[in-house]
């Protein structure tokens, strides 16, 4: 994914219609809610502590898939409402810049960050913020929603949108104000939410930053992986020539002085080599 900043003509933004990724995220997070809800109601919460994310679990029960599948789990009608306006909001315009596949990985990676990082500071981040405890449950796609704010307020930092639906706002002072005000409150409340939230914003800023696509992340494994190979390759021809050249010299030994003259480990070396060659 290439970082470009648009400076273009100032307008008001309130989204578009849907595109295909966001529509998907939709339905899926929908469909969830409403598994969730029809659980909660049957006095259950089972759906939720199966796909929320939970350190305890994760640790304890190894639920690896939590750290993706929490971002689709809501537990309250306001929280998804808010959520899926913000995905529908901000997510359509970045998936009509990058594609379909790309703000799906995007999505999903910057998701799995935030449950990462909760999963290590289940504690609590001392002097800075109270992420909550391992047993404490994190859902929702928050922090992937917030990773889109970020990114979106570096890709179009021009643009102007209506904060509260009053206040006209550059998206690049929108965001730096949601970050503020997020900071704020996970100083004055202890909460898992402003844990994701400021870890999307931080997660998203740094995909875009240090441009954390997926064709980078894997030619950069590739390349690591090729230059390994390489290094492997050459430590084992530098060891066949040392056992060469120690072959050459046993040789010579035994035509000088006889074999009676070779010691322990000269025979040894000897016998390994021999059983080489046999084998080949």
């Amino acid at each position: 994914m290439r970082y470009n900043t648009y400076f273009e003509q100032p307008y008001i933004s309130f989204g578009a219609g849907f595109t295909r990724g966001v529509k998907y995220l939709v339905i899926v997070c929908t469909v969830s809610f409403l598994i969730s809800a029809l659980f909660e109601l049957s006095g259950s919460s089972i759906w939720i502590k199966a796909f929320g994310l939970t350190p305890l679990s994760i640790r304890k029960y190894f639920f690896i898939w939590q750290l993706g599948t929490y971002t689709l789990v809501h537990g309250g009608l306001w929280h998804f409402l808010f959520n899926m306006f913000a995905l529908w909001m901000f997510g359509s315009e970045l998936e009509r810049e990058w594609g379909t596949k790309e703000f799906l990985i995007f999505f999903f990676i910057t998701g799995i960050c935030v449950g990462l990082l909760y999963l290590i500071f289940a504690s609590g981040l001392p002097f800075f913020i109270k992420s909550g405890k391992p047993y404490q449950t994190l859902i929702g796609s928050s922090g992937a929603i917030f990773a889109i704010l970020a990114a979106y307020g570096l890709l179009y930092p021009e643009r102007t949108i209506l904060f509260m639906f009053l206040f006209p706002m550059k998206a690049k002072w929108f965001v730096l104000l949601i970050a503020a005000i997020e900071f704020y409150l996970s100083w004055e409340r202890s909460g898992i939410s402003h844990f994701a939230h400021l870890s999307g914003l931080f997660i998203g800023y740094l995909y875009l930053k240090k441009d954390w696509n997926l064709t980078h992340i894997l030619g950069y494994y590739y390349d690591r992986k090729r230059r390994r190979m390489i290094k492997l390759v050459a430590e084992e021809k530098r060891t066949q020539e040392q056992e060469r050249n120690e072959i050459d010299r046993i040789l010579d030994k035994i035509n000088a002085q006889g074999i009676k003259s070779l010691n322990r480990k000269e025979l040894k070396t000897l016998q390994k080599a021999s059983e080489r060659s046999q084998k080949q």
